[in-house]
């Protein structure tokens, strides 16, 4: 139990919570930061472009299995730069309520920059909101995929110099004009392109499912920015109690050598 009681103790003492000025959860500071968040849902959305046809697996388990790898990759990324900048925004908090407490005036921009909990979430919603936009235009537009004509083997022009061929084969030779919503079906399928490939080319209505609710999975992975900026605080207080703990261990060694020179010394 004692010992329990001194792990609890290091864990506490891990952890030093400092008060701060809380921020502005909308600003035109935060809505700015939006623009990486955009940067990194373009990113996403060539990586998933160029990578694919390696995830287009026949095995069920293993597509969804490395497409679910690439959103947590994706995700992690999203992560690690929230809370990197929470952690920046609640140290610049602290600061500023020291101002604050000597009776210095803060300004409007410099309590846009201290932290709030939901300016993380604000920030990728203004960052993902044109691709948000872009699926929810497309939503009511979506249809169920349908089958079309492959191109004709090269031995059948041969016999197309006869009229009854011809006719016969004429459908094959009309050229589909790419229509508004197919553009909107291109892009917004490249935006949940692993969600895509787990289900499978074969499932229509899967698909179909997947473009429906395109608006939300879009967010999937730009949400853990939001999360990750939450860290901020924490991520400082444990900056705060590396800090504690290295004062600590200074004044051991100077009581420890004061005692040491307190002893009289031994004579020989």
């Amino acid at each position: 139990m004692e010992r329990m009681s001194k792990n609890q103790a290091k864990k506490s003492n891990a952890l030093v919570y400092k008060p701060y000025l809380k921020g502005r959860w909308a600003s035109r500071l935060a809505a700015r930061r939006g623009v990486k968040v955009a940067a990194y849902v373009v990113m996403g959305t060539f990586l998933y472009f160029f990578l694919g046809q390696l995830m287009a697996l026949d095995l069920a388990w293993l597509r969804i299995l490395i497409n679910l790898g690439l959103v947590a990759l994706m995700a992690l990324l999203y992560y690690s730069d929230g809370a990197r900048m929470g952690e920046s925004d609640a140290a610049f908090a602290e600061i500023a309520l020291t101002r604050q407490q000597e009776g210095k005036q803060i300004p409007s921009r410099d309590l846009d920059r201290c932290f709030h909990p939901a300016k993380g979430f604000f920030t990728l919603l203004m960052g993902a909101l044109p691709f948000i936009l872009l699926c929810l235009i497309f939503v009511p537009l979506a249809r169920p995929a349908t089958y079309s004509l492959g191109a004709l083997p090269s031995w059948v022009e041969g016999y197309e110099s006869r009229a009854d061929i011809r006719l016969a084969l004429a459908y094959y030779h009309e050229q589909a004009a790419m229509t508004f919503p197919d553009i909107l079906r291109l892009v917004v399928r490249l935006l949940v392109f692993p969600f895509v490939n787990m289900v499978g080319p074969d499932h229509a209505r899967g698909i179909l499912w997947v473009e429906r609710l395109s608006p939300l999975l879009v967010l999937a992975a730009p949400l853990f920015y939001g999360f990750g900026y939450q860290r901020g605080v924490s991520l400082r207080a444990r900056v705060h109690g590396g800090i504690a703990k290295s004062q600590r261990r200074k004044r051991r060694q100077e009581e420890r050598q004061k005692g040491a020179a307190r002893q009289p010394r031994q004579l020989l």
